[in-house]
């Protein structure tokens, strides 16, 4: 699945940066081992943009406590694996962050390093599904595609992926485009998971028979994450699917714009770390993963991001609650093997049944 890389510059970004202590010091996650050296250094990845508060949120900290310090670069999914592809035999870098399909794909290319659970002395805080099965990494943080709602213009609750076909929201729908592929497979999976199993053909299959019946009363689509934000705070749309850090921003500023949370869940997007094979320092490499897992952090990351929390301890402020889906049982992980298998199929006939 492709990734929309658009949408990360629309993170909240410039926000006040909340730390918290860490909970891993150097000897309690390496043991008598001497690798939280002073000359240890990390060279990690991040998406850019408001991602630069990781430096305050998880680099300052973890070099005080294990002397390891943390040198980031600004690499998006599809650079991230261009470079550990090129220079396999000695990647650039110690930890990379890239979305869940790159990770897989990165894994089955034999471009990642396999771990598992018990690498992480915190994975069993964990929200399952944050540590993929087939172990090409660990989710440092989620986002989840939701429905984003202008309460000034639909007055009565969305509380179903099914509400889309209501009457009230005829003229105002906006939906994304095949070529926004992220979001667009995104919302498929979370109309069929509201419908059924989404490895049911008949599922699938109901799923474009009501899209097909939806069209009439859509506005248009978007191939720009950012542009169904900008039209439904000028009141020019009132519903459209959408990610939830995307929804959270826009809510900040505009009050009245929300999301639906709707009953049958929400997809999980998670931003994995994940270590390059032949990548040195790899002890400090998963020590740093699990720094970014503990609870301090992860209360970090939610009040500087908006991002859904990897464990289901940390408590969200009630002054963003309602921006954050943090309920474990709202979220779900989708099979990525099969979306994968399926996503060009998919994004195809959505082409052609829907869009045209």
């Amino acid at each position: 699945m492709s990734f929309d890389m658009r949408r990360r510059d629309l993170l909240i970004g410039g926000s006040r940066v909340v730390l918290g202590a860490a909970a891993v010091s150097a000897t309690g996650f390496f043991g008598s081992t001497d690798i939280a050296r002073a000359e240890t250094s990390l060279r990690v990845t991040h998406f850019g943009g408001p991602y630069a508060v990781l430096s305050d949120i998880i680099a300052k900290p973890f070099e005080e406590k294990t002397k390891i310090k943390v040198i980031y670069d600004v690499e998006i999914s599809p650079s991230a694996t261009a470079k550990i592809t090129t220079q396999k035999a000695d990647p650039p870098f110690n930890v990379i962050m890239v979305s869940r399909p790159w990770g897989l794909r990165g894994l089955k290319g034999g471009l990642l390093q396999k771990i598992s659970a018990s690498d992480f002395p915190e994975a069993s805080h964990l929200t399952p599904g944050v540590i993929p099965s087939d172990g090409w990494g660990v989710g440092t943080m989620l986002d989840t595609i939701d429905i984003m709602v202008d309460t000034a213009q639909i007055k009565a609750p969305v509380t179903s992926w099914l509400d889309l076909w209501r009457d009230d929201m005829k003229g105002k729908i906006m939906l994304p485009s095949a070529v926004n592929g992220a979001t667009a497979f995104g919302f498929l999976a979370c109309l069929m998971h509201a419908l059924g199993d989404m490895k049911d053909q008949k599922t699938v299959d109901e799923a474009f028979k009501r899209l097909k019946a939806l069209k009439p009363a859509v506005r248009s689509f978007y191939a720009d994450g950012s542009q169904p934000n900008l039209l439904i705070e000028q009141g020019d749309i009132a519903v459209a699917p959408q990610f939830a850090i995307r929804i959270a921003n826009t809510s900040r500023k505009k009050p009245s714009v929300v999301k639906a949370a709707p009953k049958e869940g929400v997809l999980a997007v998670p931003y994995d770390l994940c270590i390059p094979v032949n990548a040195k320092e790899v002890d400090a490499a998963k020590a740093y993963i699990n720094f970014t897992l503990t609870k301090p952090v992860q209360e970090a990351l939610v009040k500087n991001l908006l991002a859904t929390p990897v464990r289901p301890d940390v408590v969200v402020p009630a002054d963003i609650a309602p921006l954050v889906n943090a309920d474990p049982k709202q979220i779900w992980f989708q099979d990525e093997e099969y979306a994968a298998a399926k996503q060009r199929e998919w994004l195809d006939r959505y082409t052609r049944e829907v869009q045209s």
